[in-house]
């Protein structure tokens, strides 16, 4: 069988069992350009011909590519791919090999992945907005306009909520509840098509429903989505990118990234510093296992670390005694 045959019947196991479109296309990405790479660097086109040494010497191309190099719409960096992308690549080609074997009937008899170990990733802290970010941010959008008060209300929800920015785009009007009864809310939609209920600050609700009554233009009188571009079309995740994008140069931000996933984060360390629990956070962002919760832990541990450092310091024993070890040196002495 032809190794592009194979990807497709991969590709379509995924889409029955339920995988979104974005996953899909996660996969596809990754194992088209295996197959490219196998055909041009070793003439292998058929699934039976691979070996754990092709997917080895795979990886090793991967860690010797600098990033942007397969990205036609950005130019190359000096820097390599990182290793949380190897990462995904190797992933990918285990899952794909791994149903090779298992379905039935089964593609080949032998894994070739079986031996392809994780790559090493190193432990990175994703950084957080600032009050002074969130403050710049909110002040760049003009709250008089349509488009300037819709994007208010989305960095808004993002912060007061923490969804991810699918969720975010696929919100529609009958999952938000703003009675003035009840305690304001709205359901998303998850990964693993999982319903979850997150409730919402009364500022955001308030802002929400105005948005929504005031704001909101629909090209079509059925739409049902919440959030609309500039046509009265609903709002895609790159049209959220790029309204960010242009809010992160409005408001002079270079010092950390403007993303919706920096939002989350934002929101998660957020309430762990008010005191949050760390399992209820969990579900509010829509883990499976706390596991994954506690990886948005890392940044707030750490500043939670380096809070009243001073006071614990060794520098902290020579206080009020003379510190003729660490006076101040002077010019001529670096000359």
């Amino acid at each position: 069988m032809l190794l592009r045959d194979a990807i497709k019947g991969y590709l379509l196991s995924r889409k029955v069992q339920g995988c979104s479109e974005k996953t899909i296309e996660w996969y596809r990405q990754k194992l088209v350009h295996l197959c490219e790479a196998l055909q041009e660097e070793g003439g292998i086109t058929e699934l039976g011909q691979v070996t754990i040494t092709h997917l080895r010497l795979f990886v090793d191309k991967l860690q010797r590519t600098k990033s942007g190099a397969n990205n036609p719409y950005a130019p190359t960096r000096n820097a390599n791919l990182s290793d949380l992308t190897i990462k995904g690549y190797v992933q990918v080609m285990r899952g794909f090999f791994r149903w090779c074997v298992s379905d039935d009937p089964p593609l080949l008899d032998r894994n070739p992945a079986a031996a392809l170990k994780m790559p090493r990733v190193g432990k990175y802290l994703i950084k957080t907005f600032e009050l002074r970010h969130i403050e710049t941010m909110l002040a760049a959008c003009n709250t008089r306009t349509p488009l300037g008060f819709r994007d208010y209300v989305i960095m808004l929800l993002l912060l007061d909520t923490g969804i991810r920015l699918a969720e975010l785009c696929s919100l529609t009007l009958d999952r938000v509840f703003l009675k003035v009864k009840t305690e304001p809310y709205i359901k998303v939609l998850g990964k693993g098509r999982k319903e979850r209920e997150v409730g919402l600050h009364q500022s955001t609700a308030e802002l929400l429903w105005k948005y929504i009554h005031r704001y909101r233009r629909c090209h079509d009188e059925n739409e049902r989505a919440i959030f609309m571009n500039r046509y009265g079309q609903p709002l895609t995740p790159n049209g959220v990118n790029q309204l960010l994008t242009e809010v992160k140069k409005r408001a002079g931000i270079d010092d950390v990234r403007v993303s919706p996933h920096t939002f989350r984060h934002t929101f998660a360390r957020m309430y762990l510093e008010q005191d949050g629990e760390v399992y209820k956070l969990s579900r509010l962002l829509g883990h499976s296992k706390v596991a994954v919760t506690e990886r948005y832990l890392e940044d707030f541990q750490s500043r939670e670390a380096r809070r009243g450092q001073s006071e614990h310091s060794p520098l902290s024993l020579f206080a009020g005694r003379s510190r003729r070890g660490f006076q101040k040196r002077r010019t001529d002495d670096w000359e």
